[in-house]
């Protein structure tokens, strides 16, 4: 016989009875996911426009440049957001299964937080990878060709430090804020909040009265 979900009633609405599979709900994972590195894309986007996503070594003077601490700190934000927002759509979009205990849903959301998390690090890892390559690439030919004095070198190499660390700052922040955002949108789906609820009040949906 198929291997189906049973619904019932409980408390809080109609609940899904855990079928012997996987507790990962894989379609709201891969979701949240999309969802994630869609909106670090367009942060990063925004962020590349506006002078914050990439900071100069140097000032015009060939002092260094705070740029570069504001884009580090841009970064740790971008992870953060992008991945707030995909952990909430697989902690909401997954199936309540009525055999778990109050503790249970909660890490049950909290995890698929975590592994949006993990699908999206990994995809931006790849890209990432390869666009610091083509990156190295360009700058030892660059260096190859031209004369570059010694302090611009080591103003080079202090910014790659910085965004190595705050790569790696957004993305521990960015798995706390998947698990906690995932099991905020948990509770909300278990409390059958509305939408409107959780989108700002110019975001909404206006209805004729």
């Amino acid at each position: 016989m198929p291997n189906t979900a049973k619904q019932i009633l409980t408390d809080t609405g109609p609940a899904t009875v855990a079928p012997s599979s996987s507790y990962l709900e894989w379609g709201a994972i891969m979701g949240g996911a999309v969802l994630a590195g869609g909106i670090s894309v367009v942060l990063l986007q925004f962020g590349a426009g506006t002078g914050l996503a990439m900071g100069s070594a140097t000032l015009a003077d060939g002092s260094a440049s705070w740029n570069v601490l504001v884009a580090g700190l841009y970064v740790v934000i971008v992870a953060i957001a992008s991945s707030s927002a995909g952990g909430y759509i697989a902690g909401r979009m997954r199936s309540k299964w009525a055999d778990s205990t109050v503790e249970e849903v909660e890490f049950r959301d909290g995890a698929h937080g975590l592994v949006v998390w993990a699908v999206a690090t990994l995809g931006v890892a790849v890209v990432m990878g390869a666009l610091t390559a083509i990156s190295a690439l360009g700058a030892a030919a660059a260096a190859a060709a031209t004369d570059i004095p010694e302090n611009t070198l080591r103003l080079t190499a202090n910014v790659s430090a910085i965004f190595s660390f705050a790569s790696a700052a957004g993305a521990l922040l960015g798995a706390a804020a998947a698990w906690f955002s995932a099991t905020l949108g948990g509770e909300h789906r278990d409390q059958g909040l509305s939408v409107h609820e959780v989108v700002p009040l110019a975001l909404r949906r206006r209805t004729a009265k």
